[in-house]
């Protein structure tokens, strides 16, 4: 059973009509409190090219067109701002990302064993001493051989516990001292859905994959809630600097994290829109059910809320153990599923009764269709409605069921930036996958092509939340540096026009926002950014060079450059004051 859905350019009729509405109201209401002009607009909305200004009022656009005409609404209280013919955009808005809570060691680049056991020395400086010591972003090419193994970290810290989270975040690699302490041996045995890599004797070798990891990460202390709070301010400053002014996060929160949101909302300190999921089991209780619902309902607030349940169906290429339909080239194996279909069609089906939106992380072919599966399932007993369930990934689907994504009206909420050709690609990722897989990884034109919406995402902190870093890899398939040359597969690149309204309208959509977010038009929320150089129609290295100058969130500025690289401002009363320095961790 196919399931409704808005045509993809849904949106435009209803900003014709909503611009005549408040166009007309305009002549009576208050003038605006805010007025930018000599911009470059893309709205997004393709009846609406050629915009150089646009009018604010509270927390909404109530303007939209050419100089003139918007400065013609300003009074005598109006400021109003000169962009010196700057690009300004809709906010980016990330579908898939993730707040980190704990300070660790920063491992993402280094070149080998030795660069990892030299950040984390110097990182357990920082510490008590009888700390754990974390750290996060390793890859498998930073080892010999691509083998992760506690050796490597036992000669430097053999009286500390050290714990290891891998870039994508499903692997661990644990120290002896961590693996004594949380009890892990040769007799232990694997979790439903988790690895314990082991050598020839049946000794563990430090590396947990999926499920595993629990079993010393457990171990860890909890962050205080002054660390989380201070977390939460940071992320949303340095969101904010790049552009983003909406994110998606993809995990439930802690008690301790909700109460940093709620403060946060109650100290007016909030400088991005979350939407934030609820855990997606197979034994979920029907109490459990009401209660993500009323959360839902209770949570509708501009800033805040929630609606979406995520769940886990596999695991990564990198740690092979995302699930496959054949064996992995390298080392065999199919991955690790943590559904059955049937499992998993069961309980897609009990959140969609209670009207819960899903996401189903899901990267090899076989848990995508798995998850595709079980969207139809849920559609045929439930019957017609909308829906919106996602596949979060997607990193390599079947060619034959990218069609289905429109046919079940799913969305295919990916991440350009995973298809980065880095290090780890080339000499881990595609190996492992082998040739044919490989060619089909990420395939962002052909997803479009089916018509399926495609929201983007950084899935943070496993890749860089720069919206400008994935919209460049989406349109090139090339590291920044220009490799490889000509790009990597790149019969999937995309248009630029297509990768920005993946990074605006289609994740607003994602979220059930479209109406307010993703489009700049009268009647919208006020949440754009200003770049520092022209992007459109020009050389794709542009995308690297510009970076944000000016980031609004409902007509509030969240991050202006330091003077030097922001813009100038000719105002009519008073200049619109910029952001405090981003607190530090």
């Amino acid at each position: 059973m196919t399931n409704p859905r808005p045509a993809r350019r849904a949106t435009a009729p209803f900003v014709v009509s909503l611009l005549a509405a408040v166009t007309l109201a305009c002549t009576g209401d208050a003038p605006p409190d805010r007025i930018l002009v000599n911009a470059r607009i893309w709205t997004g909305d393709s009846s609406r090219s050629g915009a150089t200004a646009l009018a604010i009022r509270g927390d909404r656009i109530i303007a939209i067109g050419d100089d003139a005409t918007v400065r013609a609404l300003a009074g005598a209280a109006t400021s109003v701002e000169d962009l010196g013919g700057r690009r300004l955009l809709p906010g980016f808005h990330d579908a898939h990302w993730h707040l980190p809570t704990r300070r660790t060691a920063d491992l993402v680049g280094a070149t080998d064993e030795r660069e990892v056991v030299r950040r984390l020395q110097e990182f357990a400086t920082t510490l008590p001493p009888d700390a754990w010591i974390t750290g996060r972003g390793w890859t498998p090419d930073m080892f010999p051989r691509n083998v992760a193994h506690r050796r490597y970290l036992d000669g430097a810290f053999g009286d500390r516990p050290v714990v290891l989270t891998d870039r994508d975040g499903h692997q661990t690699l644990a120290n002896s001292r961590a693996l004594s302490l949380a009890a892990v041996s040769a007799e232990t045995r694997e979790p439903a859905g988790g690895a314990i890599i082991r050598d020839a004797d049946g000794t563990p070798t430090g590396l947990l994959q999926e499920t595993a990891s629990a079993l010393v990460r457990r171990q860890l202390p909890d962050p205080s809630e002054g660390e989380i709070y201070a977390a939460l301010r940071y992320e949303m400053h340095r969101a904010a600097a790049f552009g983003l002014t909406a994110l998606q996060l993809a995990n439930a929160l802690s008690p301790s994290e909700t109460r940093a949101f709620k403060r946060a909302i109650a100290e007016d300190s909030m400088l991005v829109r979350f939407r934030i999921a609820v855990p997606f089991g197979k034994d979920a209780s029907d109490s459990a059910l009401r209660a993500y619902v009323a959360l839902r309902d209770g949570e509708q607030g501009p800033l805040l809320r929630y609606g979406i349940a995520k769940g886990m169906i596999d695991g990564t290429v990198d740690a092979g153990t995302a699930a496959m339909l054949a064996p992995y080239a390298i080392g065999g194996g199919t991955g690790l599923p943590r559904f059955t279909d049937a499992e998993l069609a069961e309980a897609v089906t009990r959140y969609d009764s209670a009207g819960i939106q899903v996401e189903l992380h899901a990267i090899g072919d076989r848990a995508i269709r798995m998850s595709l599966d079980a969207f139809g399932a849920a559609a045929s007993r439930n019957g017609a409605r909308d829906r919106r369930h996602r596949v979060e990934h997607l990193e390599v689907p079947d060619p034959a069921d990218i069609p289905r994504f429109a046919r079940l009206g799913v969305i295919a909420s990916s991440q350009a930036i995973f298809a980065g050709p880095d290090e780890t690609t080339l000499t881990n990722y595609a190996p492992i996958l082998g040739p044919v897989r490989a060619s089909h990884a990420m395939p962002f034109r052909e997803i479009d092509d089916a018509g399926a919406v495609q929201a983007f995402g950084s899935d943070y902190p496993v890749f860089s939340m720069d919206p400008m870093l994935g919209i460049s890899i989406a349109v090139t398939r090339q590291m920044p540096d220009g490799t490889p040359p000509g790009g990597w597969f790149p019969e999937h690149r995309i248009g630029l026009d297509a990768a920005l309204r993946h990074y605006t309208r289609d994740a607003a959509y994602a979220a059930f926002r479209e109406q307010e977010l993703g489009v700049l038009a009268p009647g919208m929320l006020a949440d754009f950014v200003v770049l520092s150089e022209e992007i459109i129609g020009v050389d794709p290295a542009a995308l690297l060079r510009a970076k944000p100058v000016l980031t609004v969130m409902g007509g509030r500025e969240t991050f202006r450059a330091p003077a030097g690289s922001g813009t100038a401002s000719v105002t009519a009363s008073g200049t619109a004051s910029g952001t405090s320095p981003a607190p530090k961790r």
